[in-house]
């Protein structure tokens, strides 16, 4: 068994993990925690349920290993488990308006809210506002909708690569993010108008 998986190939690493290989496992975790981190923080707006989310995740992961069929990559099937799993915890738990205070910019990286006594309180009541309507209307769209428009938007996927993770097809994708973006437009049009954000869906 090897000592250093550092440099080791995807489809090796799942295949010592379907076998119970802890150390190509943490491997994994290192590989990809962040990468998980940021996708279910994008999709549920919240850090601490993004950071469930990720342990649920690894979790299915270490236990599933062996359903990997090596039909795809590695990081398609890890993005599937994500949306999926993001999504079901959406679903069961109906997040609380409370949950939106730790809400970051869309696109931002994994990093918690900066400390209110460094910035002025009228900026940060309108960035906490603006930030909560941004949630907001991306909480509004359905769940393929908000997962189709935020790995193409924040993950930087292409269409191919998205239809994959959500397995439907190339057409289905370019439809879904087409309605996220009208969908966007026109709850966000009101931040727009008042020049705090750009229109770029």
């Amino acid at each position: 068994m090897l000592d250093n998986y550092e440099g080791t190939d995807d489809r090796e690493l799942i295949s010592r993990v379907a076998q119970k290989d802890e150390k190509a496992f943490r491997q994994i975790f290192e590989r990809y925690q962040n990468r998980v981190f940021n996708l279910a923080y994008r999709y549920t707006g919240s850090y601490p349920d993004a950071e469930e989310i990720t342990q649920d995740v690894f979790l299915k992961v270490y236990k599933n290993a062996v359903s990997f069929r090596y039909q795809s990559a590695f990081s398609t099937w890890l993005y599937r488990i994500t949306i999926n799993t993001a999504v079901n915890y959406k679903r069961k738990r109906r997040i609380a308006a409370e949950s939106l205070d730790q809400v970051n910019e869309p696109g931002s990286k994994r990093e918690e809210p900066a400390a209110a006594s460094a910035q002025n309180p009228e900026e940060i009541y309108k960035r906490k506002k603006r930030q909560e309507i941004i949630q907001a209307a991306l909480d509004s769209l359905p769940p393929n909708q908000r997962a189709a428009f935020v790995l193409a938007k924040y993950e930087g996927m292409t269409y191919d690569e998205i239809s994959k993770v959500l397995t439907v097809s190339v057409a289905a994708v370019e439809s879904l993010i087409y309605r996220a973006r009208q969908g966007l437009i026109v709850k966000l049009r009101p931040l727009v108008d008042r020049g705090e954000l750009c229109r770029k869906f």
